[in-house]
C-alpha cells in the first residue's frame, strides 16, 4: 500500500510539470508524438481524436481542447478540476470526483487534519492521509 501522495508525486506532478514546461518552451505548431506522449496517448489514440475533431494542426489551443476530450487518465483529472471551476478551496466531494478516489476516504482523511476546505497546496496534506492499492491507479 501506497499514499495517494506517493502516487502523486511520482506520476502525476511529473506529467504536470512536463506539460507546463513543454506548453512554454516548444515552439508551434507541436509534434504529433510529443503531444501523444505529454498526453499519455498511443500515436493511434491521437490521430483518431485529431481525425474526429477535424483538427490539422496542433497548438496550444488544440492542446488544451484535447485535454479536455481525450480519454488518458491525465486527461480525465484535467476535465473534472475545469468541470469544479478551478476553485480556490476544494471540498473532500471535488477531491474525490477530481482524483477519482473513494469519497468515503477523503472524507476520513479529511477530518483527521480537522478541515473540511483544503487549498492547492493543502492537498499534498490530504493526498499524506489517503492509502491506495498499488493497482488502483494506471496513468
Amino acid at each position: 500500500m501506497q499514499t495517494f501522495l506517493d502516487f502523486y508525486q511520482r506520476e502525476i506532478q511529473p506529467k504536470i510539470a512536463a506539460i507546463d514546461i513543454f506548453l512554454k518552451t516548444e515552439p508551434q505548431p507541436y509534434e504529433q508524438e510529443q503531444v501523444s506522449k505529454l498526453l499519455s496517448l498511443s500515436t493511434e489514440e491521437l490521430t483518431e481524436i485529431l481525425e474526429k475533431e477535424k483538427l490539422a494542426v496542433l497548438t496550444k489551443g488544440t492542446f488544451f481542447h484535447l485535454m479536455q476530450i481525450a480519454p488518458s487518465t491525465i486527461c480525465k483529472m484535467f476535465r473534472r478540476e475545469i468541470s469544479c471551476g478551478l476553485a480556490a478551496t476544494y471540498s473532500p466531494k471535488d477531491i474525490s470526483y477530481i482524483y477519482d478516489l473513494s469519497l468515503k476516504d477523503v472524507q476520513e482523511a479529511a477530518e483527521k487534519l480537522g478541515k473540511t476546505q483544503f487549498s492547492s497546496a493543502e492537498l499534498s496534506l490530504l493526498f499524506g492521509e489517503i492509502f491506495i492499492s498499488d493497482k488502483q491507479y494506471r496513468l
